[in-house]
């Protein structure tokens, strides 16, 4: 490298650091405490480390640092070990985002860290041996035959998380933004190709671009998604539902009728004042979980919402009233299904009217909301 080159290479990287620095700051100083927060955060300080190694390795094999022979292959480890650990905290992000629960157990956490093991002790051992890269005499880096399985560990992190989300992002119900699964699934792509470029044409710092630009679009998309979701249910709130429907009054799908259920929590104000609202929240969320469930089997068919208090909505793309009248009342029975298995003292059950959206007497969202309403008072008035 060219003085120029290794000037301009370190300060790509210390660029890229900075403003990894400042979205991590800003992580920092969100509330909000979930697992993923944590793993993200802890993804963004190893990749901080990476640019800073790497910045350091491209001034010694610039010689603008002297360094000896031997100091020359440690400042060429520590980034690749660095860029293995960024794939595993990835994986973890994703797995954590997917609700992987065998990686929260210590069997899972073993597991799936033993590749990046093998990754380190491969970079470690064969480097000085030369099977993973060399120099020549005049400094050179040279690929040793062992350099592409090297970087299989992180790429198999990043990919095998990636692909399940891509998955999710096309199969999972719309309860959640699936915008996140997406993002994560192409997550990937951007520092693979831009790492390979980097393989390529070394003197460019490509790769430290790339990775900032893919860690910043999962930053936003993860805001987003915080916002279009209700915090305590964890399925979409009521701003999101007024995007939703909104497109889907506009658009209609061939074959498919238009529903909207609105679903009412029974007593939800006596569960509150003889049980305290900290049990008051567990009961929607148990509500929530029996409306998750019984909406898997209709994938990409229903949205659901929280309303706002104990309301909870579903826009349902069912092909007659029956079916949609069928998932209705298993969300009932899901209920109070839920509710027994948490072994609480009091009873969980809840109403809820239905609506059809006529499109050829297209009406508004507040008229097609009262609509549900209607049947739904209809069905309070006969318990």
């Amino acid at each position: 490298m060219s003085f120029s080159d290794v000037f301009y290479y370190a300060e790509a990287n210390i660029a890229c650091t900075a403003i990894l620095g400042v979205i991590l700051l800003k992580i920092g100083r969100d509330v909000d405490r979930q697992t993923s927060t944590i793993v993200i955060r802890y993804m963004i300080r190893v990749m901080m480390c990476y640019f800073i190694s790497d910045s350091f390795w491209a001034l010694c094999v610039g010689h603008v640092i002297p360094v000896s022979h031997q100091g020359t292959y440690v400042a060429t480890i520590i980034p690749y070990a660095f860029l293995v650990g960024c794939g595993y905290c990835w994986f973890y992000y994703g797995e954590t985002i997917q609700q992987n629960e065998f990686l929260a157990t210590r069997t899972g956490i073993v597991v799936s860290i033993i590749p990046m093991t093998i990754a380190m002790l491969v970079i470690i051992i064969g480097s000085f041996e030369g099977i993973v890269f060399s120099f020549d005499d005049k400094g050179h880096l040279q690929y040793g035959p062992l350099y592409l399985l090297l970087l299989l560990a992180p790429m198999g992190y990043m990919s095998y998380s990636s692909v399940k989300a891509f998955i999710k992002a096309y199969t999972q119900n719309r309860y959640l933004n699936h915008s996140l699964y997406f993002v994560i699934g192409i997550f990937p792509i951007i520092p693979i190709v831009c790492g390979v470029l980097q393989a390529i044409f070394l003197t460019v710092p490509i790769m430290c671009y790339g990775a900032t630009l893919a860690v910043l679009l999962v930053y936003i998309t993860s805001l987003e998604n915080l916002i279009s979701m209700d915090s305590l249910t964890k399925v979409n709130n009521r701003l999101q539902f007024q995007r939703y429907i909104t497109k889907k009054m506009k658009t209609p799908t061939v074959g498919k009728e238009l529903f909207l259920m609105i679903f009412d929590v029974d007593h939800f104000k006596e569960i509150n004042d003889y049980n305290g609202h900290v049990e008051g929240d567990k009961a929607l969320i148990r509500v929530a979980t029996a409306m998750k469930e019984s909406c898997k089997s209709y994938r990409n068919q229903t949205f659901i919402a929280r309303y706002g208090g104990d309301e909870f909505l579903i826009v349902a793309e069912m092909n007659s009233i029956e079916e949609a009248e069928e998932l209705a009342q298993e969300i009932c029975s899901n209920v109070i299904r839920v509710n027994k298995e948490a072994g609480v003292q009091y009873n969980l059950s809840v109403c809820y009217g239905i609506a059809n959206y006529d499109y050829s007497n297209p009406v508004t969202i507040p008229k097609f909301l009262a609509e549900a309403d209607k049947g739904l008072y209809e069905m309070k008035e006969k318990r």
